[in-house]
């Protein structure tokens, strides 16, 4: 079993990749220290020298563990806190489906879907070109028509259970319609989204005053 995690450094903007950890240690029954960085500010908190020694990248989340390690990149922590839960299987093709579709989540998904929300609710939409928002739509729909051929044969992302990969890709599919994206053409996302919001434990993503989930 994993080692117990001591504090998670997460930020004051509802990050989706910061909530993924959130959400899987709610899943899991821990309770942990927070740590919340603000990186819209300027500086940003996550680049000072302190956080940069915790985290070279500059990014959230990272956790501390109990012994004083440190882990980073949000799917990589997802992975290791799931390791003897049900939320990853043993067998060894189930796994490596796992993490299919969590490197997806990361490459074909995130950059696009997650990246438009950021400009949507936070970075001033209007100061990027068209075409370059076209591009950002375009490729999110493209992830979401793949997410929507497999939903069309499994209930869950990698197959009959709920995964890490599925907390992975719901942590910015869950408001991709409310900040632009058009879900008519992929209709097996809505009732997969409605089936991670009726998990035992399920815990939505935070919010602040300064930093609404939602425009």
């Amino acid at each position: 079993m994993p080692q117990r995690v001591k504090r998670l450094y997460d930020s004051v903007v509802p990050s989706g990749n910061g909530y993924k950890v959130r959400l899987l240690l709610h899943h899991l029954g821990l309770e942990v220290a927070l740590t919340e960085l603000d990186f819209m500010v300027d500086p940003p908190q996550t680049r000072t020298p302190e956080y940069l020694a915790i985290n070279p990248n500059g990014r959230i989340p990272a956790i501390e563990l109990a012994d004083g390690r440190i882990l980073w990149e949000s799917n990589a922590i997802l992975f290791y806190l799931a390791e003897g839960s049900p939320y990853l299987p043993d067998d060894a093709f189930a796994r490596a489906t796992v993490l299919q579709w969590m490197f997806f989540e990361q490459y074909s998904h995130e950059p696009y879907v997650a990246v438009y929300k950021f400009w949507r609710l936070w970075g001033g939409l209007q100061n990027l070109r068209q075409d370059e928002q076209a591009k950002l739509l375009a490729r999110g729909h493209a992830a979401l028509r793949v997410m929507n051929g497999q939903l069309s044969r499994t209930p869950f992302i990698a197959g009959e259970h709920y995964t890490i990969a599925d907390i992975a890709l719901f942590a910015y599919t869950q408001s991709a319609t409310r900040v632009g994206f058009d879900l008519t053409a992929t209709p097996q996302i809505e009732p997969w989204l409605q089936r991670i919001r009726e998990q035992p434990r399920h815990l939505p993503i935070h919010t602040s005053a300064r930093y609404p989930e939602l425009p």
